[in-house]
């Protein structure tokens, strides 16, 4: 009976990088098990996140009227500046091309930095914790686990991207396209747009992944891994809303 029952533990396992990025979607705690004794396996869907991720916002960058997008910023920006000192920020906004540019090297090192600070909550909430002994760097590579239902919003962008006219006047929610801000067809002078950006279902994805993994790596209560997961995402959300209510 023991025998059987290793061999049905053992056809369940997850044993490389590649299947545990499909079992992820699927099955997010025996992806966690083995990342838990595995080392070097968040490497693949860091490259995965890290290329994917920029492709929106370069293709909306070489769709749309780039113009109507600066003046639609400054507008928001800088709703009572004279013509002289719009002339001047228009200048530094620069071209299309130098936005489509900036967005394939911008893009990943954000998340570089925000899967960082993340890591660092992570490392510090968890560290009485009895069953935890994972580093920050364990952390760290978790993230990009929790990361991957980014992809699926990404590929979704990207299909509505592809299809847009050349000079076309596109709301930025069209690069986040899971979010309530495009549900909501929010437009580029919505000052709840970056707010509505980020209540999205990838983003709710990535909590139930991150909350996951606290309830293999911890000896964490359900409800205290989805409270300790879902804090980042509150805090964010808070902090966008008080720039939105300012405006």
């Amino acid at each position: 009976m023991s025998e059987m029952q290793n061999d049905h533990n053992n056809s369940n396992a997850v044993t490389n990088p590649i299947q545990a990025c499909n079992d992820i979607f699927i099955r997010p705690s025996e992806v966690f098990k083995a990342l838990a004794v595995k080392d070097n396996w968040s490497w693949l869907p860091f490259i995965l996140i890290a290329v994917i991720s920029c492709l929106p916002a370069y293709l909306y960058f070489g769709v749309i009227d780039y113009s109507w997008y600066v003046d639609a910023q400054l507008s928001v920006l800088i709703p009572n500046a004279s013509p002289a000192e719009l002339e001047m920020q228009r200048s530094y906004m620069g071209t299309a091309e130098s936005a489509k540019s900036s967005a394939l090297y911008l893009t990943p090192v954000m998340l570089v930095i925000v899967s960082a600070i993340s890591a660092l909550y992570y490392t510090i909430v968890t560290r009485n914790d009895d069953k935890s002994i994972h580093s920050f760097m364990d952390w760290y590579g978790v993230q990009w686990w929790t990361m991957m239902p980014y992809i699926i919003g990404a590929v979704v962008s990207l299909a509505i991207l592809v299809m847009t006219e050349p000079g076309s006047q596109l709301s930025p929610s069209a690069m986040a396209p899971l979010s309530m801000s495009f549900i909501l067809g929010l437009d580029i002078t919505n000052p709840w747009l970056s707010v509505m950006n980020e209540i999205r279902v990838d983003r709710i994805w990535g909590i139930i992944l991150a909350a996951s993994c606290l309830q293999q790596w911890t000896n964490f209560s359900r409800n205290k891994a989805y409270i300790v997961a879902t804090i980042p995402s509150i805090i964010l959300i808070a902090f966008l809303t008080l720039l939105a209510s300012l405006r």
